[in-house]
């Protein structure tokens, strides 16, 4: 395994001379753009903010949805998450409604399906399709690998095969894969289609300051795609929220219990925490957002100069580093 000192310093350099670090706003009809970067390979232009789908659906008030989405709109958020399961379909509806009506054709739509079959995967598909008023998604993901073995079943149960068949008929425009669970499943999936000869376009995975001190995907799964150039997308940027002492998702399966806030613990602020992603070789940051306001902040970070210097990066991490753990990155489910 890499050495994290010698990883964090060859990381500085690739992520320096990255044209994905530091990208240019632009405009469309619609007004000023946030900063772009290019999503691997794929040539793909998307804004550096994307924002998540799930906390629409978690807001319980289509104003409020209504309005998180339109606020994203007008401060420049050209990328936009889901998932089919995010509210049993109910985010995806939101979009339905405030998003794709209006804005569709100045936007990068992205959805996920966690189903283990290729049959469910193809009915999700549609269902997305529909729920979202477009007849087209421009990133479909394979949502949550867990473990090398769920990455097999979905291999032998023809859920890769569906995602290139939906691909070549011109239902998705790039496909990708995600997963927060296990490390070794991003592994294991890679070197699954590398034995095939296949590759996807993308991977959304965890990305945050003690990530590189816990069964880490910056240290092992990072490298390998940046490899075979994969537009990479960063989630759980703030551990869920238990940063801040908020307590893991319901369903985590860990205690409800809050933690000690990261940030009064160490005098980081989310601020540092996004500048630390940000200035990764990743193409756009996964974030959700409960309210307006939360969008406005979530974007000035990114407006405010993100380079990092090789010291200040290390800085901030071995700042974190103490706090490293289950605790924090309690989605981890690293096997002994």
């Amino acid at each position: 395994m890499t050495d994290r000192r010698t990883f964090l310093r060859t990381l500085a350099a690739s992520a320096a001379a990255s044209s994905m670090v530091q990208g240019e706003a632009s405009s469309d009809k619609l007004g000023k753009t946030l900063p772009t970067r290019t999503m691997g390979r794929t040539g793909e232009k998307i804004t550096a903010f994307t924002l998540g789908g799930s906390h629409c659906n978690h807001v319980n008030s289509d104003k409020i949805a209504q309005e998180i989405i339109e606020t994203a709109i007008e401060v420049g958020v050209r990328s936009f998450d889901n998932a089919r399961n995010y509210g049993s379909g109910n985010a995806e509806e939101l979009y339905g409604k405030f998003l794709t009506p209006r804005f569709r054709d100045h936007v990068f739509l992205t959805t996920k399906t966690s189903k283990g079959t290729s049959r469910e995967v193809r009915e999700q598909l549609e269902e997305s399709l529909r729920a979202m008023k477009t007849d087209r998604i421009d990133l479909w993901q394979i949502h949550s690998i867990k473990t090398p073995e769920d990455v097999d079943q979905r291999f032998d149960n023809g859920v890769v095969d569906e995602f290139f068949k939906a691909k070549e008929e011109g239902k998705v425009r790039y496909i990708g894969f995600t997963g927060h669970t296990s490390y070794l499943a991003h592994l294991h999936l890679l070197q699954r289609l590398r034995d095939r000869g296949l590759k996807l376009d993308t991977c959304l995975m965890p990305m945050n300051l003690v990530d590189p001190q816990y069964h880490s995907y910056i240290v092992n799964v990072l490298p390998e795609l940046l490899k075979e150039d994969y537009g990479v997308f960063a989630m759980k940027t703030m551990a869920g929220g238990t940063f801040f002492g908020r307590p893991p998702a319901s369903g985590s399966g860990r205690s409800p219990k809050k933690r000690p806030s990261l940030a009064k613990e160490t005098g980081l602020t989310a601020q540092d925490m996004h500048r630390f992603v940000y200035s990764l070789p990743i193409c756009s940051l996964v974030s959700g957002c409960d309210s307006e306001v939360h969008v406005r902040k979530n974007v000035a970070t990114l407006l405010e100069n993100t380079k990092l210097d090789e010291k200040a990066r290390e800085e901030l991490v071995a700042k974190a580093k103490p706090h490293a753990g289950k605790d924090y990155e309690y989605y981890k489910k690293p096997r002994v």
